[in-house]
């Protein structure tokens, strides 16, 4: 573009003297010199214009060159400036990526710690607890010892202290778990046998408790309960045996039906036919009200089942010693079979009587709590001797 310029500079320049030259002619020169300076005039103005068209046409040419080229430069511009552009995004957004990143990984850093203080808060905490629990161990390690140091200074005859408790567990097992104040009794004597064997008079107050103990025991009435308890298992299987009470109605008694030929029994006589005509289209039977009512068939297994139910009643309130609910339940049982079996027939007869039998039981509830030698001989057996609070109320 600017050679473009230079040539056009250097035209115009060319061109510039043939014009000027005209002005620099004097009045001394001959009017023959500027004629033929007319003449060169003339000549010279289509060289200029010629020179001048081409000029103007390469000075488009040149600016359409220029235009293009600040087009393409500025297309290029714009292109490099949008890349540029977009670099500058993705490295904004990368940065921020990894910004995020970091600022997790301080995140995590900083919960770490805080984990740490808190497991080792926790750590602390357990270590006072087992400070505490050892410090109890401790104590409690102490007075065992104490305790086998006294136990080490007590009389040889210590087992037998030990053996005397043993047997008041026992009878305390036979008289509350087993209902037995037999065997319960007998064990309370063989534990003051064993004391007295001790010949020691300062055990005195738990031979005392022990006498009480063994009155209060051998008062309590003494109960077969087992022996109950399969007698009314025998009645139970023998229910099924039992016959119904299925007596039919006595038979109208025989009535005379011959018709005489006297004319004075004409009443009678119709009186016998009437009746020889209705018998054959109607029956009917009276029966009394203390008869009692006849059970259908299928009836009869319920009626067992509920006197099943009722003596298996019994057997409970046996166990539990409830005197009320075992004499309810047995007198029900009594009266269904005397209802509605046939009392005529020698099992039931039999069942009836049993159950009577079973009625006579007496139940005396346990109203022995706990026996007075069990501290005693508790506190012998741990420390080898009887301080005097626990011996003076007795």
């Amino acid at each position: 573009m600017d050679n473009n310029k230079h040539d056009a500079k250097n035209t115009e320049s060319e061109a510039t003297p043939a014009i000027i030259a005209p002005s620099i002619i004097t009045d001394d020169t001959p009017a023959t010199s500027a004629s033929s300076a007319e003449t060169q005039s003339s000549k010279a103005k289509p060289q200029s214009t010629a020179r001048k068209t081409t000029v103007s046409t390469r000075s488009s040419w040149a600016i359409r060159l220029g235009v293009l080229l600040a087009l393409g430069l500025t297309v290029c511009c714009l292109g490099g400036g949008f890349m540029l552009y977009q670099q500058m995004q993705q490295q904004l957004l990368t940065q921020n990526q990894k910004n995020l990143a970091l600022q997790e990984q301080l995140q995590q850093a900083l919960l770490q710690p805080n984990q740490r203080i808190s497991q080792l808060e926790q750590q602390q905490l357990n270590d006072a607890k087992t400070y505490q629990e050892l410090s109890k161990l401790t104590e409690e390690q102490k007075q065992l010892q104490d305790r086998i140091n006294k136990l080490a200074q007590r009389s040889p005859t210590h087992w037998m202290a030990s053996e005397a408790e043993y047997l008041v567990n026992m009878a305390g097992r036979k008289l509350w778990l087993e209902k037995d104040p037999r065997t319960a009794t007998d064990l309370l004597k063989s534990a003051d046998e064993t004391i007295a064997a001790m010949n020691n008079p300062a055990l005195l107050p738990i031979r005392k408790a022990l006498a009480k103990d063994i009155a209060a025991t051998s008062s309590i009435k003494t109960t077969d309960i087992d022996g109950s308890v399969l007698a009314l298992d025998t009645l139970i299987e023998q229910l099924d045996k039992l016959p119904l009470n299925r007596t039919d109605v006595e038979a109208d008694a025989p009535q005379d039906t011959v018709i005489t030929s006297d004319l004075n029994d004409w009443q009678s006589n119709l009186g016998k036919t009437w009746k020889a005509l209705t018998e054959d289209f109607i029956t009917i039977r009276h029966k009394t009200a203390d008869a009692p009512a006849l059970l259908a068939p299928e009836q009869q297994w319920y009626l067992v089942e509920n006197i099943r139910h009722k003596l298996l009643q019994c057997q409970l309130a046996l166990y539990r010693y409830d005197r009320a609910s075992y004499h309810q339940s047995l007198m029900m049982a009594r009266k269904w079979i005397q209802a509605n079996f046939d009392i005529q027939d020698h099992k039931t007869v039999e069942a009836i009587a049993e159950i009577d039998k079973l009625a006579t039981l007496e139940l005396d509830p346990i109203t022995v709590k706990s026996f007075a030698a069990k501290p005693l001989l508790l506190q012998l057996t741990s420390y080898g001797e009887l301080t005097s609070l626990e011996g003076a109320p007795l």
